[in-house]
């Protein structure tokens, strides 16, 4: 096999494997928690990123994966208090109607690769958005979750400054990693370290909600969209995203 030919398997199996990941999650329910990331070697991927992103847009493999059945909709329906809270940090606009509530990981190469898509969605102006931290990857991405919260508690249009520079970083997340990120989207160093401490229960009770509502909704990983009534994992096309959009806005007209 060429090296080429190679590289072309590897890039598409990067692709497709929140969708692969993601279906045997709904056929087994057993996937833990960081299924999605751990079957790949993420630093390659960090490294290929753009040539990775590219490749697959070029060639328009971009994976969606949504879930439209009645048993979906029925969680969804069981869990739409805690789903379309706006206790959490959104954005957009606040009056619509149509409500999209994002779970994502700053770790999860699919999030970042869906980000400048997701800021297009918002940018449409037809949809309240919902951020939801649920840092399933491991210790390193609890600390930019953390870090992106105690942001939140702090300024909440400086949350999005934060989420925009942490999803944009490519390495791995340290506490200094995250400081850096604070102090240069102009948070004081001191304000954001008292924030951790006095919003401490409150951020840690926000991330376990929302990783526990993913459980409960039978998702094994990031990314996971939530627009109305239809679920959608993995890395999904912006067009796609528009569509289910203007369908509900039909809906409501």
């Amino acid at each position: 096999m060429s090296r080429i030919q190679f590289l072309l398997i590897f890039m598409f199996t990067v692709v497709s494997l929140p969708v692969i990941s993601n279906w045997l999650s709904y056929r087994n329910q057993t996937l833990n928690n960081d299924c999605i990331g751990k079957g790949i070697d993420n630093n390659y991927v960090s490294r290929n990123f753009d040539k990775i992103i590219k490749t697959f847009r070029k060639e328009s493999i971009r994976s969606s994966y949504a879930t439209l059945d009645d048993a979906t909709k029925d969680k969804i329906l069981q869990y739409k208090n805690k789903i379309f809270d706006s206790a959490y940090p959104y954005s957009g606009n606040k009056n619509s109607k149509i409500i999209a509530v994002w779970f994502f990981d700053y770790s999860c190469s699919y999030c970042k690769a869906m980000k400048d898509d997701i800021k297009q969605l918002i940018n449409d102006g037809k949809i309240k958005y919902i951020f939801r931290d649920t840092p399933i990857l491991g210790n390193n991405s609890l600390k930019a979750a953390r870090g992106a919260l105690a942001v939140y508690f702090i300024d909440k249009e400086k949350y999005f400054d934060f989420y925009y520079a942490a999803l944009s970083y490519r390495g791995e997340f340290s506490n200094e990693t995250v400081l850096n990120i604070v102090k240069n989207i102009g948070v004081n160093e001191s304000d954001f370290n008292n924030s951790m401490k006095s919003n401490a229960d409150k951020i840690e009770q926000a991330i376990n909600n929302s990783k526990l509502l993913v459980k409960e909704l039978g998702v094994g990983g990031t990314p996971l969209l939530i627009i109305g009534d239809s679920l959608f994992v993995g890395v999904t096309n912006l067009n796609v995203l528009r569509k289910k959009v203007d369908e509900l806005s039909h809906k409501q007209n």
